[in-house]
């Protein structure tokens, strides 16, 4: 069984000063945290925000040569973690032929969010991997935001600044003291 993702985004861990991206599993506050490349990330925030590019970037040539040849991206599923990595595959259709390919989670993220198709992530991972982010100030952007939201926005873009896995980690560690009786 996969979840489908509702939230996106993207911080620094100032540990190994890697991009990470957050995926929230849909209607939770639970979040999956993948680390990614500089490289990746500028693409992501770019097709994040919607930015056009002078050139065709690869994912940009990739996706009109499967235009020209009938396919549509489907959807993107985060299926498998192996020693710290994280498997995807991006699902094609053409003619109601579905196409299952491996990507990399970076490239298959960028792809659905260039072609706005939902992401899933497979549930063993999400038991595996998933943290509570319901300490991080999540606020679905919207042009009728109020100051509540736009604060909670503030808040979280400070967070995704100052982001450090050891913060995750101690407060993983300290709500499971509390679990414990500690």
């Amino acid at each position: 069984m996969f979840k489908k993702v509702d939230v996106i985004t993207m911080g620094l861990d100032k540990v190994s000063n890697s991009p990470v991206i957050f995926l929230r599993i849909e209607n939770t506050n639970i979040g999956i945290p993948i680390w990614i490349g500089a490289c990746e990330a500028t693409y992501l925030a770019l097709s994040i925000n919607e930015q056009k590019t002078p050139r065709p970037l690869t994912h940009d040539l990739f996706l009109k040569f499967l235009e020209n040849e009938g396919y549509t991206v489907e959807r993107v599923e985060i299926i498998n973690m192996v020693k710290d990595i994280y498997y995807a595959n991006i699902v094609f259709e053409k003619d109601g032929d579905e196409l299952i390919y491996d990507s990399r989670p970076s490239d298959a993220i960028i792809m659905a969010v260039k072609t706005r198709v939902p992401i899933y992530i497979k549930d063993s991972i999400i038991i595996e991997n998933g943290i509570d982010i319901s300490f991080i100030p999540i606020g679905e952007r919207d042009d009728e935001e109020t100051d509540e939201e736009r604060e909670k926005r503030k808040e979280f873009k400070e967070f995704i600044e100052n982001f450090d896995i050891d913060m995750i980690k101690k407060h993983f560690f300290d709500e499971g003291k509390k679990e414990d009786g500690d």
